[in-house]
């Protein structure tokens, strides 16, 4: 089924993606409007501004809300039309820009727009979700949140994929490997780091869950045990999810994931923004979320 979008709301981060000259925001605005919408731009100020324009969007009948920015900016989105039927579409202008590569979307946001207007194929996925928090992505907690979580305090303004190298280098060094205790539907295993995955992509082009695909009602599981050179050992093999079966690696399909730790404040993140500290809680939300996929693809 193809669907052609009558009202586009584009929720943008006006300071991501500056491309030849122009904001993304007003770039995806002016490819939907090229495709013969009618569209309008709210542009976000702050923390909750793209999940409340979102919710408002879905509440005044819009048939898509095209997020502009990076995977927090969808994230946000996503939480606010999650369960409405209005479909989500993904302007690509951030650092990772994980969903759209997993939809293998032009990584341009107006090409990747461009092509959601024309018409897109609804994709109604269960995203995950923690506490009240959906997300899309993943959801991580240990080495990933701590070299987050530091580099949050150490770097000023964007934080760029060469920041997030150097801080997981130096991550080695500080984090403490705490021991963590992790459930999932029957089972349990101990570990220093969590990863449960919504979808494949993390951090890049890393695979830490493998199996994980959107269209399948299941979490993945990458918990990771032992020390700093196990770590190190491991990482490398993530880039083509190879790392399964490798000491200390526990990969398994879950549809519930309970993480706790034996340090305080030990953080985690979603969708590659600090989100709270453990214990935490993973299951599938009852809430759908529509992803709007280039039709055809």
């Amino acid at each position: 089924m193809t669907v052609r979008p009558r009202r586009v709301l584009v929720v943008a981060n006006p300071a991501a993606g500056l491309s030849r000259g122009r904001p993304a925001g007003e770039l995806a605005a002016r490819a939907a409007r090229g495709a013969g919408r009618r569209v309008d731009l709210a542009l976000t100020e702050g923390p909750g501004d793209a999940e409340r324009f979102a919710a408002a969007a879905a509440a005044d009948g819009y048939d898509l809300v095209v997020a502009a920015g990076g995977d927090g900016t969808v994230n946000e989105a996503a939480n606010g039309i999650g369960g409405t039927g209005t479909a989500l579409g993904v302007a690509p202008a951030g650092t990772m820009n994980l969903l759209a590569r997993v939809l293998r979307l032009p990584l341009d946001p107006a090409r990747a727009v461009a092509r959601i207007a024309e018409g897109y194929a609804p994709l109604s996925i269960r995203p995950g979700i923690a506490g009240e928090r959906l997300f899309l992505l993943m959801l991580g907690a240990g080495f990933d949140a701590w070299v987050l979580r530091e580099l949050l305090r150490g770097v000023a303004g964007k934080i760029r994929f060469a920041d997030y190298v150097r801080g997981a280098i130096r991550g080695l060094r500080t984090f403490p490997f705490p021991a963590l205790s992790v459930e999932f539907d029957t089972a349990r295993c101990a570990a220093h780091s969590a990863i449960v995955g919504r979808a494949p992509l993390y951090g890049g082009f890393l695979r830490p869950t493998p199996h994980a695909r959107l269209d399948r009602d299941r979490l993945e599981l990458c918990a990771i045990d032992g020390g700093a050179l196990r770590l190190a050992a491991v990482l490398p093999r993530m880039w083509s999810g190879a790392h399964g079966g490798r000491d200390g690696i526990t990969l398994a399909l879950a549809s519930r994931v309970a993480v706790r730790g034996a340090l305080p404040e030990l953080p985690y993140q979603i969708d590659g923004e600090l989100a709270g500290t453990l214990p935490v809680t993973i299951g599938l939300a009852t809430r759908a979320v529509v992803l709007a996929i280039p039709a055809g693809r």
